[in-house]
């Protein structure tokens, strides 16, 4: 694999850690370059906690489902105890899948290929026919060394998290940022909101673009909303500024990548409109009167409003394409009351409308990626700081690859 010197001058660095009224964002070959990809993937995204599922792909004790993350096979299981482990989908003796599709109430998993069988701890518990006899129970299963290989995971807010690289920090160092804006809401009564036939307002929706587009797009870039959204164009603070060219929000630029904005809940009426749903609620019982739009690096959002709650994350695919997966949270009073379905789905179709602007948005920059023409793009101090710290902290992340 090349280094990164063979992938980013020393000029372009400099040029990204320029003062923002001079700086430059990645050339347009760090969005479309497969290598370069393959090194984001390596010392940026898989050595950092990474979003990949929500908790209903695995709601109950037994319940199983394989995926793929940054070209990993992995395996998700809800074990006896409700909790949430992550394996590398793969057995060590046959190298085959675990599992090859997902299943539900499961006491044990079977192999396909040979059979044998595991807990849903991961644990080895029977080789069959190893010995030529069909339970094989004279079989040292610790000597055969084949248990499944764990992967770190931690579930927050209904979403699974893994850290699939060779140095993990601890979940609360990453995301102590957004855990410390957000300790007054309630999050634990969040749910995942149930639609028709009671199904989870879960949405997948693929997108024909690199992965730094569509982080940047989502709460880092304010600029664009009066711009590309049809909600944010009917409301009176949009753009947001006021008539003094004050902003109507309070920019979230941490460095750690906690990137977005948050701003008065009366604002976010004028743009969401009013539902029956009951009120995000703070700890103290109050309701929440903050709305936040943020991202967390490198791939999970979360928009917290009045009513209502968003989490999404980008799971990339390749450096042009990927799938971005939404989930709508309400109160647990309005989660799955029959008499709040209407609501709901109105909710969650506003939300992944705006998505759908977004995303034609970043499909259309990841073309314009291929044009020689313009070779990379610079910044507007007024609105773009968040957008600045995202660029130096991805090629903080790349430099820790050379020591």
């Amino acid at each position: 694999m090349k280094t990164l010197v063979n992938l980013l001058t020393r000029e372009e660095r400099d040029a990204i850690r320029a003062p923002i009224e001079i700086a430059r964002t990645f050339p347009r070959r760090c969005f479309i370059d497969p290598e370069f990809y393959a090194f984001e993937v390596r010392h940026a995204l898989a050595e950092s906690w990474l979003a990949v599922a929500f908790a209903t792909s695995i709601p109950e004790p037994g319940d199983i489902e394989p995926i793929t993350a940054l070209g990993y096979p992995l395996l998700l299981v809800r074990d006896q105890d409700g909790q949430a482990r992550v394996f590398h989908n793969v057995c060590p003796y046959d190298g085959c899948e675990v599992a090859t599709s997902g299943k539900r109430g499961l006491k044990t998993i079977t192999g396909p290929y040979h059979g044998w069988k595991y807990g849903l701890d991961g644990k080895l518990l029977q080789a069959n026919y190893w010995d030529g006899t069909p339970e094989a129970s004279d079989v040292d299963l610790d000597a055969l060394n084949a248990d499944l290989i764990a992967v770190p995971c931690e579930e927050w807010v209904s979403t699974l998290f893994v850290y699939l690289g060779s140095k993990p920090v601890p979940f609360e160092e990453q995301y102590a940022p957004v855990l410390k804006h957000l300790e007054l809401v309630d999050l634990e009564r969040l749910e995942i909101g149930l639609g028709d036939n009671d199904r989870p307002l879960v949405n997948s929706l693929p997108i024909a673009s690199n992965w730094k587009t569509v982080y940047e797009n989502y709460s880092p870039n304010v600029y664009h909303e009066a711009f590309v959204h049809e909600m944010y164009r009917k409301s009176p603070h949009s753009p947001r500024v006021d008539e003094n060219r004050e902003k109507t929000y309070t920019e979230i630029n941490d460095p750690s990548g906690y990137l977005g904005l948050c701003y008065d809940n009366a604002i976010g009426a004028s743009l969401y409109g009013e539902t029956s749903l009951p009120k995000v609620l703070n700890k103290d019982g109050s309701p929440n009167r903050v709305n936040t739009i943020s991202n967390v690096y490198p791939n999970w959002v979360t928009t917290v409003l009045g009513d209502a709650a968003r989490i999404a994350f980008f799971l990339p695919e390749g450096p042009e394409t990927g799938t971005q997966w939404v989930a709508t949270m309400f109160d647990r009073d309005g989660a799955s009351d029959p008499a709040l379905l209407g609501d709901r789905k109105q909710s969650a179709k506003a939300g992944i409308k705006a998505r759908v602007e977004d995303n034609r948005i970043c499909e259309s920059i990841q073309r314009a990626r291929h044009s020689p023409a313009v070779d990379s793009q610079f910044y507007a101090p007024f609105w773009d700081a968040m957008h600045y710290t995202m660029n130096n902290l991805i090629l903080d992340n790349l430099e820790r690859s050379e020591g």
